[in-house]
């Protein structure tokens, strides 16, 4: 059954005249004949009777038409709903985006977000890089902000901004003054660190397996905000991004010595999102606003 089904259907109850209702419609008098031929036959029943020129309903059109009524007010009201939850000055959005991005970048965008489009409801979700692409690919989300990982084919990835790594500490270590840190150096330190199961942590585990090295973990979290609290009071080092944001006494980032430690993040949306106002209008905000870093 096709959606301009009804639409023939409705217009031909109304008119009660197959020729008539072709012009109305703009379409052939044997397309409109065979559409409700078509419709009669999915059904299984007969919908009109011939009355001299005209057709009429019998019971069973009529029946059908109070459910076309109600199907074509349905849509109505989606579509309707639809436009205005995707406009770009009041609509709705979800983006997810990853723990250790939350803290450094996504507060001081929305902030200008939300001044430049104050109607638009956004709801943000936090998770891992993995579980933010099954979001993505479920429609549990309009947009992630996360690092390079798996996705699927119907996704698109787009940098914002590279980043570099740092040594992290407490400024009173006794490497706290240097001007660069090797790996080497720290293979008899306690570390702070993301949980397994998070991208950045995955990515220091890989850098450290380079020095072929397993360090001493006294404590694994689930946010950079509290790794960084924890290296602040003395309670171990950690590598972690640039905390731009993060306003701690006694903490120090320093840079790696002897290698590009790196991550990009960026943001990923569904290839036929393009079609949706409000998502593009916030992935080019999200790109100025990357830009202006």
């Amino acid at each position: 059954m096709e959606w301009h089904h009804f639409e023939y259907f409705k217009q031909l109850a109304q008119t009660e005249n197959m020729s008539e209702c072709a012009k109305m419609l703009n379409v052939s008098q044997s397309t409109l004949s065979r559409a409700i031929k078509n419709l009669e036959a999915e059904l299984g029943i007969p919908l009109f009777n011939r009355v001299g020129r005209t057709i009429k309903l019998n019971k069973y059109g009529v029946e059908f038409l109070k459910t076309t009524n109600n199907i074509v007010n349905e849509m109505d009201i989606y579509k309707s709903n639809i436009i205005d939850s995707t406009n770009i000055y009041n609509g709705k959005l979800i983006i997810g985006f990853l723990h250790s991005v939350g803290v450094t970048y996504i507060s001081e965008f929305l902030k200008s977000f939300n001044l430049k489009y104050p109607n638009i409801q956004l709801k943000l979700v936090q998770n891992d890089a993995k579980h933010l692409i099954e979001m993505l690919d479920d429609g549990e989300v309009d947009i992630i902000i996360t690092t390079i990982s798996e996705k699927s084919k119907n996704t698109h990835f787009e940098p914002l901004i590279v980043e570099k790594l740092y040594v992290t500490l407490h400024e009173n270590h006794q490497l706290g003054q240097r001007s660069e840190i090797a790996i080497e150096e720290l293979m008899n330190e306690k570390f702070i660190l993301l949980k397994p199961n998070l991208l950045l942590r995955q990515q220091v585990d890989e850098i450290l397996k380079v020095y072929q090295f397993t360090p001493e973990i006294s404590f694994e979290g689930d946010e950079v905000i509290t790794i960084a609290t924890f290296i602040s009071s003395g309670l171990g080092v950690s590598i972690l991004p640039h905390l731009r944001d993060i306003r701690l006494p006694n903490l120090k980032q320093i840079p790696i010595k002897n290698h590009d430690a790196k991550r990009t993040i960026g943001l990923c949306y569904k290839n036929k999102s393009n079609k949706v106002p409000i998502i593009n209008r916030t992935k080019e905000s999200l790109i100025a606003y990357f830009k202006n870093i």
